[in-house]
């Protein structure tokens, strides 16, 4: 999802890019996990440890924690419990590369 520089997007289309991104990054760890040999892990032996989101925003915006519940909201709806509790920071910016609304990063943990 992305935005001009003079749209910017707001509270519920930056909480759907959020979700998409949280999307993303399990899907990655997914990938991670079925191509790696040495573990016969799966999302299931997931725990998401943090969340760090940068959402595109005006200065006045203050709505960045809102938008990062789509990503919160999407990691628990997969991963139930060890999806639920987890550390988080939403931040905003007044840009972010190639005009993206969202950038989520997530730290996570192998249990066995």
């Amino acid at each position: 999802v992305v935005g001009s520089d003079s749209n910017f997007i707001g509270t519920d289309q930056g909480y759907e890019a959020a979700r998409w991104c949280a999307l993303n990054l399990l899907s990655t760890v997914n990938a991670y996990l079925s191509e790696n040999s040495a573990t016969s892990a799966d999302l299931s032996n997931i725990k998401v440890v943090k969340l760090f989101g940068i959402v595109r925003s005006h200065d006045d915006f203050q709505e960045q924690h809102l938008v990062m519940n789509g990503a919160s909201d999407l990691i628990k709806d997969v991963l139930g419990d060890s999806g639920a509790c987890h550390a988080r920071s939403a931040i905003g910016s007044n840009s972010l590369p190639l005009g993206i609304a969202v950038e989520v990063e997530m730290i996570c943990k192998i249990v066995e």
